[in-house]
């Protein structure tokens, strides 16, 4: 049998996708990305005075892997330069180098902790969102796993939350009239339907 050319490409679409989320999540790859911007860097160490590509390991593993490793690279990377440039230069420079080597990564930690930040607070506020429950303002049914569920069944499938049914006071006070009032025990199911039934 011969599988659509659309639904091959959702195959390959769903694959690709979860290979970039399992190599994006690891600090591994943030690690090389940053070793081959500083080894970019050292190429042209003289001509950029501030590696600006450098961001973009420190932004990218804020955001997809974790702060530690973001603000590792934030220290890091400037830091190779430095030395690089020490080994590199005549002296003449060094003090500007050893001055501006603290401002990079006083930037590069800035960039790190907005954007980690930023990634936490959307974390959040996605769980929360997630966490909310839509309920049809029509039916009273709740909408879980895609599909449109009583209460009772939301309740037991998400909690495991078996339910039962009674009848408040108030409700009872107004369907019932006076046999409800609370000298009375609640009414049973054939008192229910027997007045339910009269005219």
């Amino acid at each position: 049998m011969s599988v659509p050319p659309d639904s091959r490409y959702a195959k390959w679409k769903l694959v690709f996708k979860e290979y970039a989320v399992l190599v994006l999540s690891t600090s591994w790859f943030y690690l090389a990305l940053g070793i081959g911007f500083f080894v970019l860097d050292a190429l042209t160490g003289r001509y950029l005075s501030f590696p600006i590509l450098f961001v973009l390991p420190v932004a990218s593993a804020a955001l997809y892997c974790s702060s530690r490793v973001s603000y590792a690279l934030a220290i890091l990377l400037p830091l190779g330069r430095f030395v690089i440039l020490l080994v590199n230069s005549k002296n003449q420079q060094i003090g500007y180098q050893f001055a501006n080597a603290p401002v990079r990564m006083a930037v590069l930690l800035l960039i790190a902790y907005l954007v980690s930040r930023t990634a936490r607070q959307t974390k959040e506020l996605k769980a929360r969102v997630e966490s909310m429950v839509m309920i049809c303002a029509w039916s009273r049914t709740v909408k879980y796993e895609g599909e449109w569920i009583s209460f009772e069944q939301y309740l037991l499938r998400r909690f495991k939350i078996s339910t039962s049914h009674g009848i408040s006071p108030a409700e009872a006070k107004r369907l019932f009239g006076d046999m409800a009032n609370s000298e009375n025990p609640a009414p049973d199911a054939q008192t229910l339907s027997s007045t339910q039934h009269d005219p």
